[in-house]
């Protein structure tokens, strides 16, 4: 999409998945992925992919950072996300990430959150600074590997927090959701990328 085109009419913030990619989901990739996955596994591949998403922003200018495009829907994404920018993409994933530190570490101690988890909320906002949203976005990533490698995340296992299309997770299932999420907007940040560059 160019910058001259429109802004798409795409469906609402919480719309979800598809039924049949959502069920995927929910009853098989990440049972699977709870099962398998050590708290260590699963803070090396969230770091893995948020180095793999700095280096596709520090590679582009800053101009390209803010400029949004629409793309076409990745598994696990949902249709309302499609018109974004590399930066609006990491300060989704720097709001997510920083509340999925609080979560597992409310979690680890075995305190209950009363508030109830929003999709609209963690939502990006428009009007970013491109180098700042980098930053920050860095910033998260550090301090939620340095924060949660020393927090035993299966002290209270029975102890939950619901998202909002996956149900009740504990702080163990918490960690390893990050990864796989930042992994599907890594790969909307270089489709993103393909659309700038076909602009040109």
């Amino acid at each position: 999409m160019t910058k001259t085109q429109a802004e798409p009419r795409l469906a609402p913030p919480g719309a979800g998945l598809p039924v049949h990619e959502w069920l995927v989901a929910k009853y098989i990739i990440f049972p699977r992925l709870f099962k398998t996955t050590s708290k260590e596994e699963a803070l090396s591949r969230f770091a893995d992919q948020s180095e793999k998403l700095l280096a596709i922003a520090r590679a582009q200018a800053p101009e390209d950072l803010v400029r949004r495009q629409l793309v076409k829907r990745l598994q696990g994404m949902e249709d309302s996300s499609r018109y974004w920018s590399v930066a609006m993409v990491l300060d989704h994933l720097t709001i997510v990430g920083s509340n999925i530190q609080l979560v597992v570490s409310a979690l680890s101690r075995g305190k209950t959150i009363d508030r109830k988890a929003s999709i609209k909320e963690v939502k990006p906002r428009t009007d970013l600074d491109p180098l700042e949203t980098i930053e920050k976005f860095e910033k998260m990533s550090d301090r939620f590997v340095s924060v949660l490698k020393d927090i035993d995340v299966d002290a209270f296992p029975n102890v939950k927090y619901s998202h909002p299309w996956f149900g009740p997770l504990n702080a163990h299932q918490w960690l390893i959701f990050a990864a796989p999420h930042e992994d599907i907007h890594r790969r909307q940040a270089l489709a993103i990328v393909q659309c700038n560059n076909l602009d040109l």
